[in-house]
């Protein structure tokens, strides 16, 4: 009989609530105006967008207040609601994005067609094979319009590999009342990380405690290109963290690749 585990709860499910205090979401938060002037150079020009995997909705909301027309999905209901949340409790310059529980792999644009797919933070490591990916590539590439880009990034296998020890590291501690304590494993026969998150959070009753476990899976930059071509895009720039070139032959010198792709027809 296995072992039971009380505390584990469904990923997300406890850590969606301090993910934006232990700081998971400002990565992507602060890349994505990067990423938008590095579109704009490529002579992208548009306002509707939908971020997929937009998790607490950071980014959404950022995009909302510029003026752009977006809506953002994520599978997670406890991400979304902590979208909500945040986007009740923030000042915006017009009406508040739409949330959308939706899986990637099954995209569809409340929008209609749209001239921008954001997915930051590894969205597409949550996938398992790349069969599923291939699956989401083509869901994107149904909600644009002809010509317009998909901006996304993933962590490399080398990226997720050089967590390999599997010790316990503190990811955040405010020294009051939130811990979260993360051991990280990789499969060099599966290329998918194991994170295990401990989540410590003090109340009235004293600490409570509670566990998630997420897998992210690595994939081949050349692959990735290759399921691009095949799904209707054509890559205009693989890039690295600074936005500098990319090159897809020398993945293992890169921890993530930013891709930006144009719906071909």
């Amino acid at each position: 009989m296995s072992e039971q585990q009380p505390y584990l709860a469904a990923p997300y499910s406890a850590l969606a609530a301090v993910y934006d205090r232990a700081g998971y979401s400002q990565a992507s938060a602060d890349a994505v105006p990067h990423y938008l002037a590095y579109a704009y150079a490529l002579d992208w020009a548009g306002r509707r967008v939908v971020d997929v995997g937009c998790g607490t909705g950071l980014t959404t909301l950022w995009l909302a207040n510029q003026g752009y027309r977006v809506v953002g999905v994520d599978a997670s209901p406890p991400m979304l609601a902590q979208a909500q949340q945040n986007a009740a409790e923030t000042e915006l310059i017009g009406d508040a994005p739409d949330f959308v529980q939706m899986d990637v792999r099954r995209l569809e644009s409340p929008l209609g067609e749209v001239d921008l797919v954001l997915a930051i933070g590894g969205v597409f490591n949550a996938l398992q094979s790349l069969r599923e990916m291939e699956a989401a590539f083509r869901q994107v590439n149904q909600v644009l319009d002809t010509g317009r880009l998909f901006i996304f990034d993933l962590h490399t296998i080398y990226g997720l590999a050089r967590d390999m020890p599997h010790t316990d590291r503190i990811d955040f501690d405010n020294g009051q009342d939130l811990s979260v304590i993360v051991r990280r494993a990789f499969s060099f026969e599966t290329l998918a990380a194991t994170h295990h998150y401990w989540i410590w959070q003090r109340d009235e009753n004293g600490w409570q405690r509670q566990e998630e476990i997420h897998i992210e899976r690595g994939f081949p930059t050349q692959a990735v290109l290759g399921l691009l071509e095949r799904t209707g895009f054509r890559t205009l720039a693989v890039l690295d963290p600074g936005l500098e070139p990319f090159d897809a032959r020398q993945d293992a010198d890169h921890e993530r690749a930013i891709f930006m792709a144009q719906k071909t027809g």
